[in-house]
């Protein structure tokens, strides 16, 4: 978290130069695990919510913001402050022309390391 807490300060100092930036936020659902197994939720959640609403949603040096995890957004627990979430998931068809492999490029791989006798269709 203390990395959060960072970032949000550095984005307070972008904020002075007048640039917006971008920001991905990698397994934000890491510390939400922990505080589940170790009985911290309501105070993480707490937390959470908070420096969410002010990097994600009430940020204005913010032009955009990505985050990424393997926990299932509810919209109700620390996301609940952030109205203008696009969920996005792995199935999602909506960018699977950048995101993932096409069957070519994984056949190619294949082929590359020796094992065409894996491809399967």
């Amino acid at each position: 978290m203390r990395h959060l807490l960072y970032i949000s300060y550095q984005i307070s100092c972008i904020d002075i130069m007048e640039k917006k930036v971008i920001i991905l936020l990698d397994e934000y659902d890491t510390p939400m695990q922990e505080a589940f197994v170790d009985g911290y939720w309501d105070e993480l959640v707490a937390f959470t919510r908070s420096l969410f609403n002010s990097t994600f949603k009430t940020n204005p040096a913010l032009e955009r913001g990505i985050m990424t995890g393997i926990t299932r957004v509810s919209k109700e627990s620390v996301f609940s402050d952030l109205n203008n979430l696009k969920i996005v998931t792995t199935t999602s068809n909506e960018y699977a022309s950048v995101f993932g492999f096409t069957e070519k490029e994984v056949f190619d791989a294949l082929e590359q390391y020796g094992l065409e006798k894996e491809k399967k269709r």
